[in-house]
């Protein structure tokens, strides 16, 4: 079997309605990974100064912006987060 490049895997996975439907199902939890980096990069910040700053573990920094975390965050460790970035945590909706 050859190797496959990244892009080419996920694009061959993708073609599967089974992978598709669960991304689709992570989607919105991948977005929120990728703010939790997006902020901390901007701020100029390390997983390590956001976990000092907060009073946690490096280790809590890590699982809260890796995408194959099954923990969900609380709204008291996002706001932290948030604030620690320099950020204000706002939460929206919109209908379905």
């Amino acid at each position: 079997m050859a190797n496959l490049s990244y892009k080419a895997f996920r694009k061959k996975a993708l073609e599967r309605e089974d992978v598709q439907a669960a991304m689709e199902e992570k989607a919105e939890f991948f977005a929120l990974r990728r703010e939790l980096i997006r902020m901390r990069q901007e701020a100029g910040m390390t997983q390590e100064d956001i976990a000092q700053a907060i009073g946690t573990q490096k280790t809590s920094i890590c699982r809260l912006e890796s995408a194959n975390s099954k923990t969900l965050p609380s709204l008291g460790m996002l706001k932290k987060y948030a604030e620690a970035t320099g950020h204000k945590l706002n939460i929206t909706s919109s209908p379905v």
